[in-house]
């Protein structure tokens, strides 16, 4: 890199990124992002006190300013007071998505509820900033997760989620050894219907290094577009939806590959799982380092992979729980993912039930970082299936199966469908080499993991269509759905 190219990175970086998002209350990102680089090798025991004093200052203000947990708190009777280790936050009940859905307006901090209602009748779409709201007396903006588990739920916030998601990608990019400040392509979750208008893209280009493209519902004509857009700004970052790169990356493949002279440093899947098949899709046809985020819009970032495979929790800012919990009226295998988030924020999440299984473990990762891992995580409670004789297939099953051999070149994408008897239903896209072996070998491998008495239809379809969301779900079950 020359020396006005890095110049002009270090200008975006620690001047014009920080101070623009500075102006929709997303603060001290910079100041936040060198202290996560000293905190991320203190010791176990130092990082256990700097989340316990955080947690206890959450505690204190949900208990004194947010009227949810006013109540709640005083239904178990728990006092701030009562905290005196990370373990004492068993004794408060887990929040449920349904919980939000049906008290979001009581989990606002009662300092900013006045601002409600201007955030509710905002004409902006949810989860978009808010010009120069720190010189506004009303400063939340409504936004609402991708309604893939289910219905929506509503939350609010003042930018300080937003500032720390940034932070926390700073740290990850950081582990590639990519500077703040260096140029991004971001598959984001608009279609190419719904694309910003120029003038934003333009200012997310001069202001952010940051090229906007589509993320969802694309086909091969845009895909070529992003790519021909990635191929001339040349990022070092490709950043989006793991659908959308997947299918980014397929395209490529088909292609002939990246032209000699330009190779990004890091692809970084968000909002889905990049499971073994696309991570190792990605690396072909990038043939760079592929990490990825794991978190929720209500949350923020909660962990990501770093160079030596290991999903470091973003531990100073959230503590993570992996506990046996059940639905009612639906087997429960493994333990249940809960965040708490113990930054300052105008609605804190306390036990939110994610509906992801895995487990916590300490670090023992050969990156020296000193960070909990998320180890283990096998994906959603409901995309983890117990067959009729009680075995536990997981989503990564299916991953190794249509990763071998014998359907290479032969399907473009696949669906699992868990039926309410138990059953399977396999949706297949399929490509030139789909033949009759392809289809011996699944009915094979179905037969020697599920029992006699599991039925199997293959579906063939021309195309999977996402969700609403723009995710593309690898397991739906419908039992657990129905639940």
């Amino acid at each position: 890199m020359n020396y006005p190219q890095r110049l002009h990175e270090a200008v975006i970086g620690r001047i014009t990124f920080p101070l623009t998002n500075y102006l929709f209350n997303r603060k001290n990102i910079l100041s936040d992002f060198h202290a996560l680089q000293k905190s991320e090798h203190l010791s176990i025991e130092l990082l256990r006190e700097l989340q316990l004093a955080r947690l206890r200052e959450t505690i204190t203000s949900a208990d004194k300013y947010v009227p949810y947990y006013t109540r709640v708190f005083k239904e178990i009777g728990l006092r701030p007071g009562d905290i005196k280790q990370i373990e004492d936050i068993n004794r408060i009940p887990p929040l449920s998505r349904e919980d939000v859905i049906n008290h979001h307006k009581d989990m606002v901090d009662v300092r900013m509820q006045s601002s409600v209602p201007f955030a509710d009748n905002s004409p902006k779409e949810p989860g978009a900033p808010l010009p120069f709201a720190p010189f506004r007396r009303h400063r939340l903006i409504k936004n609402t997760s991708s309604g893939s588990t289910g219905a929506p739920t509503v939350f609010y916030e003042d930018g300080s989620r937003t500032a720390m998601n940034w932070v926390h990608e700073l740290r990850l990019k950081n582990w590639f050894g990519v500077r703040p400040g260096a140029k991004e392509a971001r598959m984001t979750r608009l279609s190419v219907d719904y694309m910003p208008k120029s003038s934003v893209v333009q200012l997310r280009w001069m202001l952010w290094h940051q090229l906007i493209l589509p993320g969802v519902n694309l086909d091969d004509e845009h895909y070529s577009v992003c790519l021909k857009n990635i191929l001339k700004f040349k990022p070092e970052i490709l950043w989006g939806f793991t659908s959308a790169l997947a299918g980014l990356a397929e395209y490529v493949n088909r292609s002939g590959g990246l032209p000699d002279g330009y190779r990004p440093k890091v692809v970084v899947g968000w909002a889905a799982p990049v499971y073994d098949h696309e991570e190792k899709l990605m690396k072909e046809a990038f043939q760079c380092s592929v990490t990825n985020i794991y978190g929720a819009r209500e949350v923020g970032h909660i962990a990501a992979k770093c160079p030596r495979g290991s999903f470091h929790i973003n531990q100073e800012n959230m503590i993570v729980e992996a506990v046996s919990l059940s639905a009612e009226g639906v087997e429960q295998t493994g333990q249940e993912i809960l965040v708490t988030t113990i930054d300052p924020s105008p609605m804190p999440f306390i036990r939110y039930r994610m509906g992801d299984v895995g487990e916590i473990v300490d670090s023992d990762c050969s990156c020296g970082r000193t960070l909990q891992v998320l180890s283990n995580l096998l994906g959603r409670t409901g995309e983890i299936f117990q067959t009729k004789e009680g075995r536990m297939i997981s989503p990564n099953f299916w991953c190794r199966t249509f990763m071998s051999g014998k359907v290479s070149g032969a399907i473009k994408r696949f669906q699992i469908i868990y039926t309410r008897t138990r059953d399977l239903r396999i949706l297949v896209e399929r490509d030139s080499g789909y033949n009759e072996d392809t289809e011996r070998y699944i009915h094979e491998t179905i037969a020697r993991n599920f029992s006699p008495e599991t039925e199997l239809e293959l579906e063939y379809v021309a195309k999977i269509h996402p969700e609403v969301s723009g995710k593309y779900q690898m397991v739906v079950n419908e039992a657990r759905n129905e639940a």
